[in-house]
């Protein structure tokens, strides 16, 4: 009785001393500024998760298609990524199905150079938009293939670079979620004074970042999964995602009614992306 006794409690003593979690995120090129609202959120969920966990931030020079691959064959040390969703993604990797960001990655302007905005606000109508405007994109991303879809003349290429094609000419139209363009062009003010948010238009599809890991990650993905669930049971993400500087600064700055809203169509939809209860979707 004494020897099991003691091996409980060695058990029990090894469980109280087990190492914490290690998570580690993946964080595309745009860089901490850019995603510090999408880190927040993955260390609310570890907050609210019930279980010991250290947080890393590995930074990538990669695209997203790239990232993904990666993570898949397990040569990268993250083991975390966000990205917007994909039937692809969904079927290859462990999808929380939470969107981060409430829709608003779906939520489009353009980031554009100051001799463009009168074009802008003259535009009346999407056939108009898709006749005037060449969009840039990145190369592997949801809105790459969603502006195609739509018929839309899309100059796609690296992050970095497609900020120098947009001072260069090299398109007129740089679409960016409303939750990202105001920090980057922020960043960007001093070597490129001519950046600016165009205020007239506003693109709309349903689109948001999720988490992904590797399909054999399932602990992980089960605690970040019960980590959004608790704190959106609590009050505590939307208090969150309404209290956090860049998307205050966003709801503020945005006015979606003073805006042309044009709806696209996202092809990449899938049942299940379509099922996401109307919880988790801000209500503009």
């Amino acid at each position: 009785m004494r020897r099991w006794t003691l091996l409980w409690l060695s058990l029990f003593i090894d469980f109280v001393h087990a190492d914490p979690i290690d998570v580690r995120l993946g964080l595309l090129p745009a860089g901490s500024d850019v995603f510090s609202y999408e880190i927040s959120v993955l260390k609310l969920a570890l907050e609210h998760s019930g279980e010991e966990t250290t947080l890393t931030l590995v930074p990538l020079k990669s695209m997203q298609t790239r990232a993904f691959r990666d993570l898949e064959y397990e040569e990268v040390d993250y083991n975390v990524f966000f990205s917007g969703f994909s039937a692809e993604r969904e079927a290859n990797f462990r999808q929380i199905d939470i969107p981060l960001t409430r829709g608003l990655l779906g939520q489009r302007v353009f980031a554009t150079t100051e001799k463009h905005l009168a074009m802008f606000k003259e535009i009346k109508t999407l056939a108009e938009l898709k006749k005037k405007v060449v969009v840039g994109s990145g190369i592997g991303w949801p809105d790459t293939l969603i502006f195609q879809h739509a018929g839309f003349e899309v100059t796609q290429s690296r992050y970095e670079n497609l900020w120098l094609m947009l001072e260069k000419g090299r398109f007129n139209a740089f679409n960016r979620g409303i939750n990202e363009v105001f920090v980057e062009i922020q960043q960007r003010s001093v070597k490129s004074p001519t950046l600016v948010v165009e205020s007239y238009i506003l693109i709309r599809y349903p689109l948001d970042y999720m988490f992904y890991l590797r399909k054999e990650d399932e602990h992980l993905a089960t605690l970040i999964e019960k980590g959004l669930k608790e704190a959106y049971r609590k009050g505590a993400f939307v208090d969150h995602f309404l209290s956090h500087p860049v998307i205050k600064n966003v709801l503020e700055t945005i006015k979606p009614s003073q805006r042309r809203v044009f709806e696209l169509e996202n092809p990449l939809m899938t049942d299940r992306q379509r099922n996401v209860p109307e919880t988790y979707w801000h209500k503009f």
